[in-house]
């Protein structure tokens, strides 16, 4: 009988034992279940993705027009006037296959499209900003390129603003104009819209931006219903509509180069907002979250990989930033009735390439 009520306890513990194996194994399963699903709805970023093909034969440049006026001032670079298309010339290009100058540097271009109606053509890419990972000494820098530029369109045998390549081909065609003017080798890109910029704010739950209080009266007066408080040092809580409308703001300073550092900031707003997660879990759950609004060909592990190197790594500096055109390269002009810039292309294809790999 000793026996027997010794053994009790042994079984109560087995049953014990089971129990707390079955929820550990019904934990994993969740969390590797929701981990396949994250990586799924990842994949999803880029079903609709622009398609890589080996690089053609690219037709030289050809030189602009002659007898260009050149602004004595600065030229109305308040009116979007856009130059008419030929429909013939519409068609999405792939992205063109270019080898890695440096293997440890990611460059990425980042479009935010205006989808509006604008005539002919597609939505025009408001936002064109490249964005240079180095994961060995992990840092990250930032370059808009001014939409105003003047520039070679490959494949298309014509000048143009730069925004232009997107309007013609796409995201192919803004990524290989780039790479053929200034001898980059972009392979990659992030893309989104202006309405689900609004969205992804919103989901991030705003941002914090220093405004000066001439924005603050400019946006208020826009949008009274909805009004910015200015906080202390002039550093506002923005929600996603007031952010949107900060990024497209080029009525209040010096035009494009204004409207372009402000979307500058809003980078670094959205790397300070990262760098609030605690862990990888919490940064894949925060990618996971903005996956239905963007478009992008990284792979998640690409995403994951990147994501964690800058939030966790030792370097708690924001981007680097610039802009192409580079400073005391460049002139307004006027091609027909459209404000452009001119650059001396040379000049600031050496600048970027010291800006990015430190060397030409």
């Amino acid at each position: 009988m000793e026996d027997i009520t010794q053994t009790k306890p042994k079984k109560r513990l087995s049953k014990a034992k089971k129990i707390i194996v079955i929820v550990l194994m019904l934990i994993v399963l969740f969390i590797v279940g929701f981990g396949v699903f994250t990586i799924i709805k990842m994949y999803g970023m880029s079903v609709n993705a622009t398609k890589f093909v080996a690089k053609p034969t690219v037709s030289p440049y050809s030189t602009p027009d002659p007898g260009i006026e050149l602004a004595s001032d600065d030229p109305d670079i308040s009116r979007d006037v856009d130059s008419s298309l030929d429909p013939n010339l519409i068609y999405a290009d792939p992205i063109y296959v270019e080898n890695a100058i440096d293997p440890d540097v990611v460059n990425i271009l980042v479009l935010g499209e205006d989808a509006g109606d604008h005539g002919s053509g597609g939505g025009r890419s408001d936002v064109m900003l490249v964005v240079s990972y180095n994961q060995r000494v992990n840092t990250i820098k930032a370059v808009s390129v001014l939409r105003d530029t003047w520039i070679y369109i490959p494949g298309r045998d014509t000048w143009n603003r730069v925004n232009a390549a997107f309007r013609f081909g796409g995201v192919g065609l803004a990524i290989n104009t780039i790479n053929a003017n200034f001898d980059l080798d972009i392979q990659y890109y992030m893309k989104t819209d202006f309405e689900n910029m609004v969205k992804i704010v919103d989901k991030l739950g705003g941002l914090d931006l220093t405004l000066t209080q001439d924005e603050i009266d400019y946006y208020n007066t826009k949008s009274p219903n909805d009004p910015i408080k200015a906080g202390a040092s002039g550093v506002c809580h923005l929600n996603g509509r007031q952010v949107l409308e900060h990024c497209r703001n080029r009525t209040l300073g010096n035009g494009d180069w204004s409207r372009t550092e402000r979307q500058r900031a809003v980078m670094t707003a959205l790397f300070a907002r990262a760098k609030k997660e605690r862990d990888v879990a919490s940064l894949t759950s925060l990618i996971f979250s903005l996956t239905d609004y963007v478009e992008t060909n990284l792979s998640p592990w690409q995403m994951i990989s990147i994501g964690t190197g800058l939030v966790f790594g030792p370097n708690t500096a924001g981007p680097q930033k610039g802009t192409i055109p580079c400073s005391g390269s460049w002139s307004y002009a006027y091609e027909g009735s459209m404000a452009v810039i001119h650059m001396d292309l040379e000049a600031n294809k050496q600048w970027l390439h010291m800006f990015f790999y430190g060397h030409y």
